[in-house]
């Protein structure tokens, strides 16, 4: 048995029970009732278990891989500490609660710094499916959101703003998936 596929499942076991942790915390903390918590629940543990998974198979990634985990990592930490802190000091007795708002602003733009200083380190075929998936991901994302107003003229909920990221995430993983199964 190869040995890399031990430290597979042992990372994919880790990630599922930190998903259903994540989900059972959740579901007993916010009994969801809407749509939209509902959707927290499935969707937020997710991330940790991705991160856990992750960190498991670390020792099988390459030292640059690494290093753009540990930076990622410190620049979710940093997005997550400024939601913290934005929600723990906004007050209205505050005259400067304005400004908190720059607290989970600043580690989303170093976020975006190593995942671009990520793919340009990446070697030309990888590189070439990522970019390609990002492009198809942006001009799919566009046009469902201009798309879903006629949508809306029709009946259907306003347009939220942050659902243009989930719609950026999903069409990113169909956009990889067809150009890696191009690239073969």
């Amino acid at each position: 048995m190869d040995p890399n596929r031990k430290t597979y499942c042992w990372s994919a076991a880790a990630g599922l029970a930190t998903y259903a942790l994540g989900v059972i915390v959740m579901y007993f903390d916010m009994h969801p009732v809407t749509t939209k918590q509902i959707l927290t629940v499935i969707t937020f543990p997710l991330c940790l278990a991705v991160f856990v998974s992750a960190g498991i198979n670390l020792k099988l990634k390459r030292p640059p891989e690494r290093k753009y985990y540990w930076r990622m990592l410190a620049g979710f930490a940093g997005y997550a500490l400024g939601l913290v802190a934005l929600n723990y000091f906004d007050g209205e007795h505050m005259p400067h609660r304005r400004w908190l708002v720059i607290l989970p602003v600043l580690p989303t733009i170093y976020l975006v710094t190593v995942i671009m200083s990520c793919v340009s380190n990446l070697d030309e075929m990888k590189r070439k499916i990522v970019v390609e998936a990002m492009a198809f991901a942006g001009l799919a994302t566009g046009f469902t959101s201009f798309s879903y107003l006629f949508l809306r003229d029709m009946g259907a909920p306003e347009f939220r703003p942050e659902w243009a990221l989930y719609i950026l995430w999903a069409w990113y993983w169909v956009g990889l998936f067809f150009s890696w199964r191009r690239y073969r």
